[in-house]
């Protein structure tokens, strides 16, 4: 009897404490900051791109979110049409869905990667005449490693 009033009062407790908790969370500066920082790289991205642009890039997130959605609903489903009827062919859809989705997500974060990843610049050199070079002492305690 003392666990179950026990529990009531954490029960009422938590339904006025928790609330609260989570509200205070919500408000705190980190949570401003980053709403603040949200809508500077909102007001950024509109700044740098045309309309049209940023549609396409809407358009084209909204694509992918509908593809990773309906090939999870899809691994999903057959997955559960498989443990329900104990098909072996379900499994293999399972199977295929699992490859598809995850051949889809490894595309998306290699496009990801090849987007921010950095451009070496080209550095043009000089060509010279064999009577440019100049003779190199080699050091016997050196070893170069090519790698």
């Amino acid at each position: 009897m003392e666990i179950l009033a026990f529990l009531i009062i954490g029960g009422v407790w938590a339904v006025f404490l928790l609330p609260a908790f989570f509200e205070s969370k919500r408000s705190a500066s980190l949570s401003s900051t980053r709403n603040f920082a949200r809508g500077n790289d909102l007001l950024a991205s509109v700044a740098l791109h045309s309309a049209e642009e940023v549609r396409a890039a809407n358009w084209a997130r909204r694509r992918r979110r509908r593809t990773v959605a309906i090939l999870g609903t899809g691994a999903l489903g057959s997955l559960a049409a498989a443990v329900f009827t104990g098909s072996v062919i379900w499994l293999g859809v399972t199977i295929a869905f699992d490859v598809l989705l995850a051949a889809f997500v490894t595309a998306l974060l290699q496009a990801k990667a090849a987007r921010f990843a950095a451009v070496a610049p080209v550095v043009q050199l000089e060509t010279g005449t064999p009577e440019d070079l100049t003779e190199v002492e080699v050091l016997p305690n050196i070893r170069i490693v090519a790698g």
